[in-house]
């Protein structure tokens, strides 16, 4: 099962699917259940609790675990789809996960290597922060820029409506 994480949160139709899986709880024979979990953090420790909460869901379901892929920095995928990042700068996250998926189809798990891979980083180094807050501020401005434009709200981003 592959989700989002929107600001520390699962999307709601993800957690009515989980719950929707309240009958399986206890059942003998169900079947092996994994995760992959992306978010637009760029580190994976925002999501470790996440993890935590998954595998008790595996264990609950009396489901085999089989772990969860952690990968951060989602929205420079967001930022190539809307033309805000050129599309080289994905190229390797999904060759990796193109492998990820090679290998679970043929070994039926996830590969540990592969794994840890995504997950990088899982802390930012302080001059990796700052680095990061700079393109993701520009890339920001890129993005909203955009955004405004097609809604034809561009010429007023610097309007203050609530102010007399």
């Amino acid at each position: 099962m592959a989700f989002p994480l929107y600001t520390d949160a699962m999307p709601a139709i993800v957690k009515t699917f989980i719950e929707s899986l309240e009958p399986l709880c206890g059942k003998e024979g169900n079947p092996d259940i994994g995760f992959i979990v992306q978010s637009g953090f760029p580190e994976a420790i925002h999501s470790r609790y996440v993890e935590r909460y998954l595998e008790k869901l595996a264990t609950r379901l009396r489901c085999r675990y089989k772990g969860t892929v952690i990968r951060g920095m989602g929205e420079i995928i967001r930022g190539e789809a809307i033309g805000a990042v050129p599309g080289w700068m994905n190229k390797k996250l999904y060759k990796s996960f193109y492998e990820l998926g090679k290998s679970l189809g043929k070994t039926g798990e996830f590969n540990e290597q592969i794994v840890r891979k995504l997950a990088k980083p899982e802390r930012l180094t302080k001059f990796n922060f700052w680095v990061f807050k700079l393109l993701y501020n520009i890339t920001s401005i890129i993005y909203w820029n955009k955004m405004l434009k097609e809604n034809n709200a561009f010429e007023k981003r610097f309007d203050k409506p609530y102010i007399r």
